[in-house]
């Protein structure tokens, strides 16, 4: 007969541990983005995005899990999943073709009360992003917080090493940023017609200008 107490016991302390390899060294309130691990913990319906502040190259970001798909559509049907860069260090997951960016820069901030953020912005090339409807006018990501309610990512959904974070992501005019902070006012997210470079200063390169 099947142990099932047995298997969810092994379960359980397989999830610990793997939270305790995704936590030490990570970032504490921000404070030392550079030292985060990316871990994908799709796996548990955990999904954990994280920036590295010295490197670029290195992060993890939602995005939808299929083909030519738009962002707000994704959010409704819980269709998103981790991706990681091309080269992370990442224990498994989804990794996003190379060249992702046309540009893309990181920065560390102090934030409205100095609380920090770290963000990663750019420009994205969309002949790298099938997961991307290009006429998409895009949307946004963000962590399960009460404030925002149904605008919130499903639960589970995180930034390493931050209390909050929103993603947006605009095909149509390129723009992206993923901002991670420990104050939510640092992290405030577009509505409309506006752009993603209209509510978070960012380093987007070709897109600066783009149109919404």
């Amino acid at each position: 007969m099947i142990n099932y107490l047995y298997i969810l016991a092994s379960l359980s302390l397989f999830h610990t541990a793997l939270g305790a390899v995704a936590a030490a060294p990570g970032a504490q309130n921000g404070t030392d983005a550079s030292s985060v691990h990316l871990v994908d913990r799709d796996i548990f319906g955990e999904q954990v995005v994280s920036v590295n502040a010295t490197n670029k190259e290195l992060f993890a970001l939602q995005l939808p899990d299929s083909s030519h798909t738009d962002i707000d559509k994704s959010k409704t049907f819980d269709s998103t999943r981790v991706w990681h860069s091309n080269g992370s260090t990442a224990n498994g997951g989804y990794t996003l073709a190379q060249g992702f960016f046309n540009t893309s820069a990181t920065s560390k901030e102090g934030g409205r009360k100095n609380a920090g953020f770290v963000q990663l912005s750019g420009c994205i090339n969309l002949d790298k992003a099938p997961q991307l409807n290009p006429s998409d006018k895009g949307g946004f990501y963000r962590d399960s917080r009460p404030s925002v309610g149904q605008n919130a990512n499903f639960e589970g959904s995180r930034c390493e090493g931050y209390k909050h974070f929103v993603e947006c992501v605009q095909p149509s005019n390129g723009q992206f940023i993923l901002r991670c902070c420990n104050d939510e006012e640092d992290c405030p997210a577009p509505s409309g017609s506006q752009k993603c470079s209209d509510v978070l200063n960012g380093s987007y390169g070709a897109c600066a200008e783009a149109k919404a």
